[in-house]
């Protein structure tokens, strides 16, 4: 399996590019924020998004649970994807989520800086700012 990342701030538009990302690399499942997506469908887990707090988003994000770990590992097994991109707001963060996941070592990270522009990414903030809008896949 190959493994890419794809990297920035919160806020600056990841979730909305991640398709646009994955196919110009022929990807077809992505893990964003709790999530296993294949071409615009959740196949498994839950938007960490929806949880109360920050710290418990951030802990659900990285699969810190066992069982929400061991779910997302299943079905990772049973999808069996040839490559997968990881989304998340540092190196950090797609290398933790890869190593709780059991996925192999992350062959490339993709900035938000390489495919959006500064004004995009403060547009994109600015509407979560002000809109409280943002993308759950």
């Amino acid at each position: 399996m190959r493994v890419f990342a794809f990297v920035g701030p919160s806020g600056t538009g990841k979730s909305y590019r991640a398709q646009m990302v994955a196919g110009e690399i022929n990807i077809s499942y992505i893990i964003d924020d709790g999530l296993l997506i294949n071409e615009n469908e959740v196949v498994a887990g839950e938007s960490a998004k929806k949880a109360p707090t920050k710290i418990e988003t951030v802990k659900h994000a990285i699969f810190i649970d066992e069982k929400e770990r061991k779910e997302m590992v299943k079905a990772i097994k049973k999808y069996k994807p040839e490559s997968i991109l990881i989304l998340g707001t540092s190196d950090g963060m797609v290398e933790k989520i890869a190593k709780n996941l059991e996925l192999p070592e992350i062959q490339k990270t993709i900035y938000i800086q390489e495919v959006a522009t500064k004004d995009e990414m403060e547009t994109a903030k600015n509407i979560r700012i002000t809109q409280g809008k943002h993308v759950i896949p």
